[in-house]
């Protein structure tokens, strides 16, 4: 090959590189791509690098006031702050409602659960599904109410918790 081709080859192999790079990009912020997005994956892409794990940074420095999202730091325009804070306009209010439940949410799965079956966020990834509106194991199919009654040793009242905390997280993995 000829050094002229050569470098002919190399400037439209960049050139199709700088088109599939702004295809993927404008993809990736369309309504229809972030609609699909589990949220606590993004939160770990775009996230986690500075502010930790989703529910214990929610829980150290972020609490809810008035049905409000408020933090240590831009208290009165904390909302305002997230939705130009890398998050794509359609991902704005998801991800503040999954940080005023993890503000308000007392980690009993994390607690009880996490020492055999991981972070709630990858269990409800792999093993829960919404069946007829009931949380159920994706293996069983058995509700996870039920499930909780005889396993893990919780009482009713985190049983409950850990349910609705579930529920919640299979939306936010894999919205419905």
């Amino acid at each position: 090959m000829s050094p002229a081709f050569q470098s002919n080859h190399a400037k439209t192999m960049k050139i199709i590189q700088c088109f599939a790079t702004m295809i993927l990009i404008a993809v990736m912020q369309s309504p229809a791509w972030s609609a699909e997005r589990d949220l606590h994956d993004y939160w770990d892409g775009r996230c986690a690098s500075c502010h930790g794990h989703a529910a214990q940074f929610a829980r150290k420095f972020l609490r809810v006031e008035d049905g409000k999202l408020v933090g240590t730091h831009h208290k009165d325009t904390l909302e305002a702050f997230l939705e130009h804070h890398y998050l794509t306009p359609d991902l704005h209010q998801p991800v503040v409602a999954m940080l005023k439940a993890q503000a308000t949410t007392v980690p009993v799965f994390a607690s009880k659960c996490g020492g055999c079956h991981g972070t709630a966020a990858d269990f409800a990834r792999q093993s829960l599904s919404i069946q007829q509106r009931t949380l159920v194991g994706k293996k069983t199919g058995k509700p996870v109410a039920d499930y909780l009654k005889q396993h893990g040793g919780v009482s009713p009242a985190e049983a409950k918790s850990v349910t609705e905390v579930l529920q919640r997280l299979v939306g936010e993995v894999r919205p419905l």
